[in-house]
């Protein structure tokens, strides 16, 4: 996923590599950054979210900067770095500072209402809200029975909800001003420093413990770099609703690995969510093929 990516290959100094539905390639996406969701909470015994952030956006601009090889040659392109990094700063931090209150599966479906906002409101076809209000059953569904949880937990997953719509809006921007991951290596970059101050002020000694290095370095791989170049790539090939509703994977996977993962079961409410927002997925895999993207 390192290197331009466009249809029908992306390539690396020459390399050629056949390029994955945008689809398929989001499954891969929405399963790693998951997975990086677990790995944050296991760092968060050692230190800070707000410092697992930092070192987070800090270990995925040292691998995007090594994969991109170059950095964007246009004003237009550091334009829609910079307000994207930021975001992608904000976004981060009120979403590690969710999880570290609350469980993953609920928190990612609690902050789900961004994306399905963004599908509400750009959508121009009836059968479009049909998986929008499929996905937002399951949602509702699978966050139910998290009233009691920590205030502080909601508000920073509903901030981070918000966030997550700006975030796709800025990045159909930035995916369409660069090529590849060009763009994304200055995103995280400027995300770094943003939460730099932050993050080892709270954090302190805690970031320079080995585990907890060890434990950034493999989440900014998995949470940062790999799914959000697989989400620059996405973006330059679906319209911006229908990106939104495939996000609805992310509430199901989170789920799963919290499960396998953290030990934060499953119960028969939760599956049929799931179930639900699989639907809404599907339905939108199968709109967006008989529909050419938009640009």
């Amino acid at each position: 996923m390192f290197g331009h990516m466009s249809s029908p290959a992306y390539g690396v100094r020459g390399a050629r590599l056949p390029a994955l539905p945008a689809p398929l390639a989001m499954i891969a996406g929405a399963i790693s950054v998951q997975f990086g969701g677990a790995v944050a909470v296991h760092a968060f015994a050692r230190a800070t979210p707000l410092g697992v952030t930092f070192m987070r956006s800090l270990f995925a601009t040292l691998l995007l900067l090594a994969a991109a090889r170059s950095l964007p040659r246009t004003r237009a392109a550091w334009r829609a770095a910079l307000p994207f990094g930021l975001v992608m700063a904000c976004m981060n931090g009120c979403f590690y500072e969710a999880i570290s209150r609350l469980p993953l599966g609920a928190a990612v479906t609690i902050e789900f209402w961004g994306p399905i906002a963004v599908a509400v409101v750009t959508s121009r076809r009836r059968t479009d809200l049909i998986w929008v209000a499929l996905a937002a059953a399951g949602v509702s569904l699978l966050g139910q029975g998290f009233a009691g949880a920590q205030p502080a937990g909601l508000l920073f997953i509903t901030a981070a909800g918000g966030l997550w719509a700006v975030y796709i809006v800025l990045g159909r921007r930035l995916a369409h001003a660069t090529s590849g991951v060009a763009g994304l290596a200055p995103a995280c970059a400027i995300s770094a420093a943003a939460l730099a101050l932050p993050g080892i002020a709270s954090a302190r000694t805690g970031l320079l413990d080995p585990r907890v290095i060890a434990l950034c370095a493999l989440l900014g791989l998995l949470g940062t770099a790999i799914p959000y170049a697989i989400e620059m790539y996405a973006l330059r090939r679906v319209p911006a609703r229908t990106f939104s509703v495939l996000l609805s994977m992310h509430p199901a996977i989170a789920a799963l690995v919290g499960a396998a993962v953290l030990s934060q079961g499953l119960g028969v409410r939760d599956v049929v969510a799931i179930a639900c927002v699989v639907a809404a997925s599907t339905g939108a895999l199968t709109a967006a093929a008989r529909t050419p993207a938009a640009q």
